[in-house]
């Protein structure tokens, strides 16, 4: 399906959910791409390295958690919006790639959080708990490649 690309339409804000949260500054429609990540944005860095670092908490906090390391900022001082999307077992935006193209799986009123299943980040570790690896199971694969 070819999906309509839109820039940025989305502004970071007070979170209900949690800290700060990235959201619609329009209405987004069902399948639209809505782009909150700069793929220039990130770096792969080994568990070692993330845990013997001064800035060990931010890895732990705001990396995503893969086997063998974190996905994580460049600099945690200037980040993508996408750095601030919050969990939702039930998201607005999904992935097809798993990495930073993200789309809605619904109409999405002006206003709205946009929030996104942390726990579909990684097959092997529960970006929900952080840093908790967890056995692939059938229902966890069953979930990773359903579709709405």
């Amino acid at each position: 399906m070819k999906r309509k690309t839109s820039k940025a339409f989305v502004y970071l804000g007070p979170s209900a959910i949690q800290g700060i949260g990235c959201f619609a500054d329009r209405a987004i429609r069902k399948g639209e791409t809505v782009r909150v990540w700069d793929g220039e944005d990130s770096r792969w860095v080994t568990t070692q390295q993330a845990h013997a670092s001064p800035q060990r908490h931010l890895f732990k906090r705001f990396g995503i958690r893969t086997t063998g390391g974190y996905h994580c900022p460049i600099d945690f001082l200037r980040i993508s919006t996408g750095w601030y999307m919050n969990h939702d077992a039930d998201p607005n935006l999904t992935s097809d790639d798993e990495d930073v193209t993200y789309h809605a799986v619904r109409d999405i009123p002006a206003g709205e959080e946009l929030t996104i299943d942390y726990r579909r980040m990684d097959e092997r570790h529960d970006n929900l708990s952080r840093d908790v690896e967890v056995p692939a199971t059938t229902a966890r694969k069953k979930r990773k490649g359903a579709r709405r």
